[in-house]
């Protein structure tokens, strides 16, 4: 039998599931490799940014993963 605290959380978790949605996650490499987080972005905006990047001529400094996340979008200011 299941402890009603391992429930609570099974609870907790399906609900995150159904809020999470898929964005982007950018990182931005500095000329000598170190990686920073830009943040985490709608697919929408993703691609606002990369096309910043792009017109900037800094796309190949730019990586990109996809996620699932409740996690709100971040700010980025051009």
């Amino acid at each position: 039998m299941q402890s009603l605290q391992n429930i609570d959380y099974q609870i907790q978790i399906e609900e995150a599931l159904k809020r999470a949605k898929c964005k982007k996650v950018f990182y931005l490499y500095d000329e000598s490799g170190n990686r920073q987080l830009l943040g985490v972005f709608s697919m929408k905006k993703a691609s606002q940014i990369k096309k910043y990047f792009q017109n900037k001529k800094l796309i190949d400094r730019l990586a990109e993963f996809e996620i699932r996340t409740t996690e709100p979008d971040s700010s980025f200011k051009y």
